[in-house]
């Protein structure tokens, strides 16, 4: 099964860590750091509005899978800090999932200095990632 990966607030760091787990290259394509809304909007799909939600989680999941031609798409979007964004506290992180024909996102709160966010953010995802493989 492949993957392939869309990050925003995680800024590459799941990338960095799929890519340090021995025998990824058997199922990790790559992925896109869309860090920018934009980048989300004219590159992967995602329909204008909040990019801090789950909807946008999904649909990065979804734009990462169909960009790459991978069997499933994850996705991290949300709010590392040091301040909030779209009205979205610190610490609001969605994590998105798509598959053949589906997607869903999941919401998190994570506490601690944007540093600490990332990290635990990326951790949903690669659990999210190994969850999908199993």
């Amino acid at each position: 099964m492949t993957v392939a990966v869309a990050e925003s607030c995680t800024g590459g760091l799941v990338m960095a860590r799929v890519v340090a787990i021995p025998g990824s290259g058997d199922w990790f394509l790559g992925g896109v750091v869309a860090y920018d809304a934009e980048v989300k909007f004219d590159v992967l799909g995602v329909r204008r509005g909040p990019v801090v939600s789950a909807s946008a989680a999904q649909e990065m999941a979804a734009g990462v899978r169909r960009l790459l031609n991978a069997d499933i798409g994850v996705a991290t979007t949300g709010v590392a800090g040091p301040e909030t964004e779209e009205d979205r506290p610190v610490g609001t992180v969605f994590v998105g999932l798509a598959g053949d024909g589906d997607a869903f996102a999941t919401e998190h709160h994570l506490d601690g200095p944007p540093d600490r966010v990332r990290s635990r953010a990326a951790e949903l995802a690669i659990s999210k990632i190994i969850e999908a493989r199993s």
